[in-house]
């Protein structure tokens, strides 16, 4: 549910980006190229947050990344050089400005700060889930010191170290261990407690005895690496026995531990832990090359279809029909894929007329906010690929919002994930052009009136367009 509230940052960036040609701006290093500048603000806000300075001065931190996003919005988007250079200079200004806030106000909360630093050393932003748990911790941290103008007392100190310390004991679990539940996730939704009992126990078992030694000792490799490999080498052997008995129906899970068994030993599997996250992304690969099967059809066709225009006109309405067919083909393989990589908890693709709709149902985006989850990242790297694959010309990310709040603070939320969605999918260079629209409430595709339809409402929907 979306939280009725107007942090001061919110407004704060709201009113500065209408009227931003009375912001400072600081000077760009990299001269009037505006990719470069990009990269060098990049470079400032990426070090500036290594440096904490997204907690210890968040409101400054936050308007420089809504220039920074207006910056890169703009260098997608086509606009003049001039435009996208100052929303680069006042964003990195805003950084420069957090910066300096944040070195006058690390003195009062040093030793936590070291705390939360090694939560991040481990990996924290790698996970959606925990990144959500630091954001929840840091609002205890800049509650309890009046936004970093006191001290902690010994108390809330102890309580919020307790608190960095479990944090950085999961991220060193997910950093090490989340191919190996990855995978076993994966063979549990493949059915393997039916399939392949005794390997998704095995694999199972190891990946929690290896879950607790880290726990146990999560700042000492030493200790937890022996459990880990052992975790890491029982996922993988899950993974090969499953793709052996999904490949041939039927097959017995023995049989199918001795062909792996086999086929390691004529080296055309690898035992090595190391080869799991590549494992995992085989069905993917495998789905890449069919595409490359299709484009190469989709190719002759279109030769075809040109020779027929050349020698009769007569022929251009049979040329269409080839034409939509082929469109039709690439949103079917389309669906398909999507069907395939993302499960439908995450996403719907739909056709509507001569459009593919994908609507996301898992970007998480915290309440009141417009930052993107790392986990709901993965997601749209996937939508991403899928997009690529079709030769998309054009991609509308359309943000939307319950009905909870004013109509005004939903419009503009929605318009700043939207923004946001946009920027990543830009950042990963899809090769289509991006733009973005915030409805808020006005297009709601279930009751309100209850928590299931609300939620449903809180959506982000990529309308993509193809090449004809």
């Amino acid at each position: 549910m979306i939280k009725l509230i107007t942090p001061l940052w919110f407004i704060i960036i709201v009113v500065v980006l209408a009227s931003c040609s009375s912001l400072r701006k600081a000077e760009l290093t990299s001269g009037k190229d505006p990719e470069k500048a990009l990269a060098e603000v990049i470079q400032v806000m990426e070090t500036a947050q290594q440096d904490q300075v997204d907690v210890l001065a968040d409101e400054e931190f936050l308007q420089g990344r809504a220039y920074l996003g207006e910056a890169r919005r703009g260098s997608a988007q086509g606009d003049l050089v001039e435009t996208i250079l100052g929303n680069a200079a006042i964003a990195k200004a805003f950084f420069q400005d957090a910066s300096k806030t944040a070195e006058a106000r690390k003195s009062s909360a040093r030793r936590i700060l070291e705390a939360r630093a090694s939560a991040l050393a481990a990996g924290v932003r790698k996970s959606p889930p925990l990144v959500e748990h630091l954001l929840t911790i840091d609002e205890g941290l800049k509650g309890d010191t009046k936004q970093f103008s006191r001290t902690l007392s010994t108390k809330k100190f102890s309580e919020l170290q307790k608190k960095y310390l479990v944090l950085e004991g999961k991220a060193v679990q997910f950093s090490n261990l989340n191919g190996a539940k990855q995978a076993i996730n994966q063979a549990t939704n493949d059915d393997a407690d039916d399939l392949a009992p005794q390997s998704l126990r095995t694999a199972s078992l190891d990946y929690e005895a290896a879950m607790n030694m880290i726990a146990q000792s999560p700042r000492s490799p030493d200790i937890y690496k022996k459990s880990v490999d052992e975790a890491l080498a029982s996922a993988t052997q899950l993974f090969d026995v499953m793709n052996v008995i999904l490949g041939a129906k039927g097959t017995p899970e023995n049989i199918a531990v001795q062909i792996v068994k086999q086929k390691r030993a004529l080296g055309e599997l690898s035992s090595s832990v190391g080869k799991l996250e590549e494992n995992l992304k085989s069905a993917e690969q495998t789905l890449q090359e069919k595409e490359g099967a299709l484009k190469q059809k989709d190719s002759a066709i279109k030769e075809k279809d040109s020779e027929l225009k050349k020698k009769d006109d007569v022929l251009k309405s049979h040329e269409e029909q080839l034409a939509r067919a082929s469109t039709q083909v690439r949103f079917q393989q389309a669906m398909d894929d999507a069907r395939q990589m993302i499960p439908e908890t995450d996403a719907l693709v739909y056709q509507q007329g001569n459009k593919l709709v994908f609507r996301l149902k898992r970007v998480n985006f915290r309440s009141g906010t417009a930052i993107i989850p790392e986990f709901s990242k993965l997601l749209l790297d996937k939508v991403d690929s899928i997009i690529k694959k079709l030769d998309s010309e054009k991609v509308i990310v359309q943000g939307h919002t319950d009905s909870v709040g004013s109509e005004l603070v939903n419009k503009r939320l929605s318009q700043e994930r939207a923004l946001a969605v946009a920027n990543y999918l830009y950042s990963i260079k899809g090769g289509y052009k991006i733009q973005y629209a915030g409805f808020g409430e006005a297009h709601p595709i279930s009751s309100n009136e209850t928590a299931a339809g609300r939620a449903t409402n809180r959506r982000v929907d990529l309308v993509v367009s193809v090449k004809q």
